[in-house]
């Protein structure tokens, strides 16, 4: 009799309240999962009791990683173990590559329970440049997956040059962080934009984390051209990180100063309104040896609002940003480029709405109904059916 247990357990460093893209990506396949149910395995951490009561998986809080220790992954070997001889999954789901993809192969050692390991991009570059022993580590890990998911088509390219086989590998796109039924009204919208003094001029939003890889510098040398051209444009920048004093000295530097406005980290009501008073998104990022951006969610976001967005053609960007459909695709560290795609979309209105309204019904396609949960589900189902013939030993 064929086993009708589609029942998984996920094992991660990053589940909500924490704040981020893998997070959001994880919660969003975990609360979705359709074929079967999902117990988690997290790390605790402050304020998780009140997410963790009003969530759909069961989800259990302990210490995953302990820095005393060698391996420091041990303690998640030990209870992924537990819980595994208790609940008896049917696949083990882990989404960070080294550390708990090392615990996942030692329970399929163990316990004979097949993996899947979610990949993200920069998690498996680093691992590829890494040392001999992460190099090997990390293949060791990819091979002997049933299943690895990739957030990108860039990411799964990354893995098919490890030499994974193709048809062990699914792109699965991570989701906005923010609903798609969300509103923002013209009232808040118009309070939003007196309370940060961008009245009526064009504005630009970029947010993630303020580090050099995200080209927030480009965005501030795109501005000063386009005010040395005599157009009336503001930025906003939403995000915290190591990279914000550079960047206020180097607005000081282009006098763009009364230009930009640094909001800093915002939660989401204040994050939605950003993206509703502005008049296009923009982010540029580059790629920085091994720390390359995999995808690019935030450009997902603006979809929601119906925002035109910029980006840069560098890693899983161009996949974000459908070039001429949801957005523009510029050359990175190209800030010229940036200004002049900018000047586009400020002359020619319907340029924007169409645009925006392409971005609007790709997040609609792609996570609606149907959308790329069930996408994972149906994988997973591939890979539970043919796991034991797909293994490498």
């Amino acid at each position: 009799m064929k086993d009708s247990n589609h029942n998984l357990l996920l094992l991660t460093l990053e589940y909500p309240p924490q704040v981020g893209g893998v997070s959001t990506y994880l919660s969003y396949l975990a609360e979705r999962y359709s074929i079967g149910t999902v117990q988690v395995l997290a790390p605790e951490i402050e304020g998780s009791h009140g997410t963790d009561m009003v969530a759909g998986p069961a989800i259990y809080r302990r210490p995953l990683e302990v820095r005393w220790l060698r391996p420091r992954w041990l303690p998640a070997l030990y209870w992924t173990w537990l819980l595994c001889r208790r609940e008896s999954p049917r696949m083990l789901v882990v989404s960070h590559l080294l550390n708990m993809g090392r615990v996942a192969r030692w329970i399929r050692r163990l316990l004979g329970i097949p993996y899947t390991v979610i990949v993200h991009g920069m998690d498996v570059s680093l691992a590829m440049s890494g040392d001999r022993r992460k190099r090997v580590g990390a293949r060791r890990i990819l091979f002997g997956a049933a299943l690895v998911v990739a957030n990108s088509g860039f990411t799964a390219e990354l893995v098919r040059s490890m030499g994974v086989p193709k048809e062990r590998i699914e792109v699965v796109i991570p989701p906005p962080s923010l609903p798609l039924d969300l509103v923002v009204g013209a009232e808040q919208v118009e309070a939003f934009r007196q309370r940060h003094g961008l009245g009526n001029s064009f504005v630009l939003l970029s947010t993630g984390r303020l580090v050099r890889r995200k080209g927030f510098d480009i965005c501030l040398q795109a501005l000063a051209e386009l005010k040395r051209s005599g157009r009336e444009v503001r930025q906003m920048i939403v995000g915290a990180g190591p990279f914000i004093d550079e960047l206020i000295e180097l607005a000081q530097e282009l006098d763009v100063v009364a230009e930009t406005v640094f909001l800093g980290q915002v939660d989401r009501l204040e994050l939605s309104r950003a993206f509703a008073a502005c008049d296009a998104f923009v982010l540029v990022p580059r790629s920085l040896g091994s720390d390359v951006e995999g995808f690019g969610i935030v450009y997902l976001e603006a979809g929601i609002f119906s925002r035109p967005t910029v980006g840069s053609r560098t890693g899983g960007v161009t996949e974000a940003v459908i070039d001429g459909q949801t957005g523009l695709l510029v050359e990175p560290d190209d800030p010229t480029a940036l200004k002049e795609a900018v000047e586009r979309l400020i002359d020619d209105e319907t340029l924007r709405q169409s645009l925006g309204a392409g971005g609007r019904h790709r997040v609609e396609r792609d996570f609606g109904e149907g959308g790329q949960n069930e996408k994972f589900a149906a994988a997973v189902l591939r890979a539970m059916d043919g796991t034991i013939t797909n293994q490498s030993p």
